[in-house]
């Protein structure tokens, strides 16, 4: 064989081996496994997953974030305009000056008045919300002459 056979063969070798480098590297992928059918590579998958699982987190973050700023600014809110209205009561005996918070009915010190009813309070809650409900009369059919102080209940 001649030398210049051989280098054009060389040549003609190097061309095709360029050529179907890529073919042959995507062949020996599928082979191991690493490419799947559609022929994305497994590793770009994974890498598009965690970047997707990332970008969840941090947006996750951020509205957790405003979510708590949110609730700060109207905490502040709240605070800064006071709409609870105070009675002022002076006890007789003690002469101790007593503020009487109308919402919460505790005065200064954290103690209830004299007349405060917590169950009735929790009763009138109840209804606010419709969680329980008033009792009715007897609704039934009564004979209008026939009542409680009616001699005619004794005479059946």
């Amino acid at each position: 064989m001649t030398a210049r056979c051989k280098k054009r063969r060389n040549r003609n070798n190097a061309i095709r081996r360029a050529k179907n480098k890529g073919k042959e590297l995507k062949k020996l992928k599928k082979t191991l496994g690493l490419i799947d059918e559609d022929g994305m590579e497994l590793m770009d998958k994974i890498k598009d997953v965690t970047e997707q699982e990332k970008k969840n987190q941090e947006l996750a973050l951020v509205e957790k974030e405003t979510k708590e700023e949110l609730i700060k600014r109207e905490l502040k809110q709240v605070s800064a305009v006071p709409d609870d209205k105070f009675i002022e009561v002076v006890n007789e005996k003690t002469k101790v000056k007593h503020v009487y918070n109308e919402k919460t009915k505790r005065d200064q010190f954290g103690s209830y008045p004299a007349w405060y009813n917590p169950k009735k309070e929790q009763r009138k809650q109840k209804l606010k919300q419709g969680k329980i409900t008033k009792k009715r009369q007897f609704r039934g059919k009564r004979m209008h002459y026939i009542d409680k102080t009616c001699a005619w209940k004794n005479a059946m």
